[in-house]
């Protein structure tokens, strides 16, 4: 089997350059075209790095634990697809959970946080997760990262601008024309609320008056019932953000069952991107979130605190979100 030092040797490098390339180490002063020549080296040489005797080194598994809320969420994809990205690149394996199986005294959670089975848990909850729990996580020395979560200092946490997202959801409405806009769909928790933080800036900006939330939940039915609540209400708006995909196209589906015709009668704008997006009809106009950015970072920042490293918390700024505009939205019938 082909070592390190062969892998230098072909190369023409140190051992200890060959070590950063595939330890992941960012920091080592080394060209691109250095790194390519040892990448090309280690293909060549059909190297397999010996993770098990990594981890006796660093008493560490070499894996982490990535839990979200209902795995099945399609806006998932682009988070795991980064995750895997940067997993792979410092040698980790990802293990999948979902929150539901995340009770105090669980099975699941005992086996996740005990025997040292992952060195550190990247955790999206959404804000429903109970507090017993996140304590009992709190209390282990495994870290735990949050992601799409704006945590006080109890947690290191990284998160796309929600706020943004809520802010260029409503501008697109507000830009076809729309005064007599909604927010439908999420908790009144993260990331739903600073999500109506945005709806409320942009309504603000443009001299318009906020409508109450319609704080629903999440998946299609949040959708259908947030419209029904607006149907039922005084009036009904030329316009909605939904604080979700998913909740968008139930409500676009209670919107045909209903016989409003989108986007002639109601325009809607979903927050968050999938590929569902693409299939309903009308077609859906929604803002991309940086989710595959997110699921890179998240890694990167584990990592760092899994190498006592300095690390960079926070909002993620770049890229920021953008509207997909389809064909859900068109100005208000006169």
């Amino acid at each position: 089997m082909a070592t390190q030092k062969d892998i230098a040797r072909v190369a023409g490098v140190s051992p200890s350059t060959v070590a950063a390339v595939l330890n992941g180490t960012k920091h080592t002063r080394m060209g691109e075209a250095t790194r390519a020549r040892v990448e090309a080296a280690i293909a060549e040489l059909g190297y397999i790095p010996n993770t098990a005797a990594r981890a006796l080194r660093r008493q560490q598994a070499g894996t982490i634990a990535v839990v979200v809320e209902n795995l099945e969420n399609p806006v998932y994809q682009e988070l795991f697809r980064g995750i895997y990205e940067a997993a792979e690149e410092r040698g980790l394996a990802v293990v999948v959970g979902d929150t539901m199986w995340m009770r105090s005294g669980s099975p699941f959670l005992a086996r996740l946080l005990g025997q040292g089975l992952v060195d550190a848990i990247v955790l999206r909850h959404g804000g429903l997760m109970d507090e017993e729990v996140l304590g009992v996580l709190r209390s282990r020395p495994t870290p735990v990262m949050l992601v799409e979560y704006q945590s006080d200092d109890h947690d290191p946490w990284v998160s796309v601008d929600d706020v943004a997202a809520g802010r260029a959801a409503t501008g697109h409405l507000i830009e076809a024309g729309h005064t007599e806009v909604a927010f439908v769909g999420g908790f009144d928790t993260q990331p739903a609320n600073p999500r109506h933080q945005g709806y409320l800036s942009a309504m603000q900006q443009a001299h318009l008056e906020p409508r109450p939330p319609l704080f629903t939940g999440f998946g299609a039915q949040a959708g259908a019932t947030g419209l029904a609540m607006l149907r039922a209400g005084e009036s009904m708006p030329t316009a909605i953000v939904v604080n979700n995909v998913m909740s968008a196209v139930g409500l676009l589906g209670a919107a045909a069952d209903a016989g409003i015709a989108v986007p002639e009668q109601l325009s809607v704008v979903g927050i968050h991107d999938a590929e569902v997006a693409e299939l309903v009809r009308p077609r859906l106009t929604t803002v991309r979130l940086p989710m595959r950015a997110l699921g890179v970072r998240a890694v990167e920042q584990v990592s760092a605190l899994l190498a006592g490293a300095p690390t960079q918390l926070g909002v993620i700024s770049d890229p920021p979100p953008q509207v997909v505009a389809r064909g859900s939205v068109l100005p208000p019938a006169r």
